[in-house]
C-alpha cells in the first residue's frame, strides 16, 4: 500500500484506545505543490456556497412566480395577462428577499445576534417583517403597473386577496427551507422525487467528524452550555457540508455523519476538503468560542468509500437509511486515528481514487486490522503541507 520500496513494520500493541493491531508504513512524500494554494481553495469554497444559495433562491423564486402568474390571471379585474404579469413582479419582489433572509441571513451579524431568541419571539419578528415586506412590495407593484393597468392604491378587496396569497406563499417558502435544513435539501429532494422509495445499491463516501475530549468538556460545562457548544460546533460542520455539497446523514451524540454519492465526493476532492473546511470555520470563530465556552473545540475525522444499500425507512418519521459495512468501517478508522496520531484520516481505498490538492499531504500510512475482516484496512493521516 505504500508503493514500491515501502516495507511495513508491525508495531505490537498492549491495548490502546482501540485495541487494533496496527502496521505502520514509511512516511509518503507530499504531493506536488503546483496548483492553487489553500487560501484560494477556501475562498472558492465560500463562493461555491453562495452560488448554491443563489441557485436555490432562483429555483424557489421561479416556482413562486409561475404560481403567482396563475393567481394574478384569475383575480385580474382588467386584462388577465396584465394580472399575471403583476403577479410575477410582485412575487419576485417578495420571494427573493425572503429566500435570501432564510438562506444567507445566518451570516449577517445582526441576525446572528438574534438567532438565540426564543422561538415564539423570533417567529413573531419574522411574521412582522414578512408583513411589512408584502405590503410594501404589493403597493410598489401596483404603482409600477398603474400606467399599463389603471388601479387603485387603496386597501381594497384585491389588495387583501394579494396579501393573503403572498402570506401563504411566504410561509410555504419558509417551510420548505426549514424542512430542507432539517433533513438536508438533497434528502428532501430525494424524498419528494421518490429516488429511494425502493432500496438501491450506491457507492458512497462517508465522513465522520467527532469532537475531541467531549466527555471532559461536558463535565466542565453545565448541560445547557454543553448543548450550546455542540450546537455551535455542528453549525460549523453544517456550513462546511453546504460548502462541499455534502448531505448531513445524522448527528450521534458529539459526532456528525456526512455523506456524498461517490462521483460527487471525488470531484475536486470535495470530501477531503470538507474535513479541513470545518477547522477553518472553527478557527474563524475562535474568539467567540473562547468567550462563550472558555475553549475552542477540536475534532477528529475519518473518511471511507464503499457500497451501501440506500432506501427510505420508517413510517411516522421517515429518513434515508444507509445499510452496509462502510459506515462501520469509517467509525473504526475514526477510532484508529488516535493510534497513528492524525486528526484527519482516510482509507487508502478512497485516497487512491482522487488527487489531493497541492497544499495537502499524506502524513502517515498505516494498516489496521478490524474485527470481522480477514484483511487489514490501509489508511493515511492527512495534513496541510
Amino acid at each position: 500500500m505504500g508503493g514500491a520500496g515501502c516495507h511495513p513494520q508491525h508495531v505490537p500493541q498492549s491495548g490502546g484506545a482501540t485495541g487494533f493491531p496496527i502496521t505502520y508504513y514509511p512516511r509518503m512524500a507530499a504531493p506536488s505543490t503546483a496548483g492553487r494554494d489553500q487560501a484560494d481553495r477556501f475562498e472558492a469554497d465560500d463562493r461555491a456556497r453562495r452560488q448554491a444559495e443563489w441557485r436555490l433562491t432562483w429555483a424557489i423564486t421561479g416556482i413562486v412566480m409561475l404560481i403567482s402568474f396563475v393567481f394574478g390571471w384569475i383575480i385580474a379585474t382588467g386584462e388577465p395577462w396584465m394580472g399575471g404579469v403583476q403577479g410575477i413582479v410582485n412575487s419576485a419582489l417578495i420571494s427573493i428577499p425572503v429566500c435570501r433572509f432564510e438562506l444567507a441571513g445566518r451570516r449577517w451579524p445582526v441576525l446572528r445576534a438574534i438567532r438565540d431568541w426564543p422561538f415564539s419571539t423570533l417567529l413573531l419578528a419574522k411574521i412582522a417583517l414578512y408583513l411589512v415586506l408584502i405590503v410594501v412590495a404589493t403597493q410598489f407593484t401596483r404603482l409600477l403597473m398603474r400606467p399599463l393597468d389603471p388601479q387603485t392604491l387603496g386597501f381594497d378587496r384585491t389588495f387583501f386577496q394579494i396579501l393573503v396569497f403572498a402570506g401563504i406563499m411566504s410561509l410555504l417558502v419558509n417551510a420548505v427551507i426549514e424542512v430542507g435544513r432539517l433533513l438536508g435539501f438533497s434528502v428532501l429532494r430525494d424524498l419528494v422525487t421518490g429516488r429511494y422509495h425502493r432500496p438501491r445499491r450506491e457507492e458512497r463516501v462517508f465522513l465522520l467528524i467527532d469532537m475531541k475530549s467531549s466527555t471532559v468538556v461536558a463535565e466542565r460545562l453545565d448541560d445547557l452550555d454543553y448543548h450550546k457548544l455542540l450546537n455551535a460546533f455542528f453549525r460549523d460542520v453544517t456550513d462546511a457540508a453546504l460548502d462541499h455539497d455534502a448531505t448531513i446523514h445524522k448527528y450521534v451524540g458529539d459526532e456528525a455523519i456526512l455523506t456524498w454519492r461517490a462521483e460527487d465526493a471525488l470531484t475536486q476532492a470535495r470530501c477531503v476538503l470538507c474535513a479541513f473546511s470545518v477547522r477553518k470555520r472553527i478557527l474563524a470563530k475562535a474568539r467567540e468560542y473562547e468567550r462563550r465556552f472558555g475553549m475552542v473545540p477540536e475534532y477528529r475525522a475519518a473518511l471511507h468509500i464503499g457500497t451501501v444499500v440506500a432506501g427510505e425507512m420508517g413510517d411516522l418519521k421517515r429518513e434515508i437509511a444507509f445499510v452496509g459495512d462502510t459506515v462501520n468501517t469509517a467509525a473504526r478508522l475514526l477510532s484508529a486515528s488516535r493510534e497513528i496520531g492524525s486528526d484527519i484520516v482516510a482509507s487508502m481505498t478512497l485516497l487512491d481514487r482522487m488527487e489531493l490538492p497541492s497544499w495537502m499531504a499524506r502524513e502517515r500510512v498505516a494498516s489496521i486490522a478490524l474485527r470481522g475482516k480477514q484483511q487489514a484496512v490501509p489508511l493515511a493521516g492527512l495534513k496541510i503541507a
